[in-house]
């Protein structure tokens, strides 16, 4: 049985480290804005305080709601496949874009978990599938510059 406070806790520990690896990652590279517009460390360096700053103001949230917090138990048998429901398909994700890049995995995971979590059309899966990964593509690749993950196929179209 697990309590909502030690979630939070623990959550807001995992984040803040992710935060800590990227700030660290980004200790080598250029992170301002340079005439021709960010540099390679821009986005990360900034993203990395924003997951710091967010996850410390959880901790500090979830440490002055202890009292309601403590009492509440978050995963028992049905909790506990509900956040699988959500982790897993996430974990996929992950793994996919190793294989076929971030773009093709962050469609497919956006088109199965519209259709079968969320319940929605096939024609709205994939209409809001392909609109999302069409304007990350076009945001970060083209207008920034900043190359994300990429896969056999969209090296393949030229992509890449």
């Amino acid at each position: 049985m697990l309590r909502r406070l030690h979630l939070e806790l623990a959550f807001a520990g995992l984040v803040f480290l992710v935060g800590l690896v990227g700030l660290r990652g980004t200790a080598e590279l250029d992170t301002g804005w340079a005439s021709d517009g960010p540099q390679a460390g821009f986005f990360p360096f900034r993203v990395s305080l924003i997951l710091m700053v967010a996850a410390a103001l959880v901790a500090i949230n979830a440490w002055r709601a202890r009292e309601t917090l403590s009492r509440t138990v978050v995963i028992e048998r049905e909790g506990g496949a509900r956040v699988l429901r959500f982790g897993l398909p996430i974990l996929a994700m992950v793994a996919v874009a190793q294989w076929l890049g971030l773009y093709l995995a962050m469609a497919l995971y956006l088109l199965f978990t519209i259709r079968f979590a969320g319940r929605r059309r096939w024609a709205t899966a994939l209409g809001v599938a392909v609109g999302v990964t069409v304007i990350t593509f076009v945001v970060f690749e083209k207008w920034f510059t900043v190359p994300l993950l990429k896969g056999p196929l969209e090296v393949m179209l030229g992509l890449g």
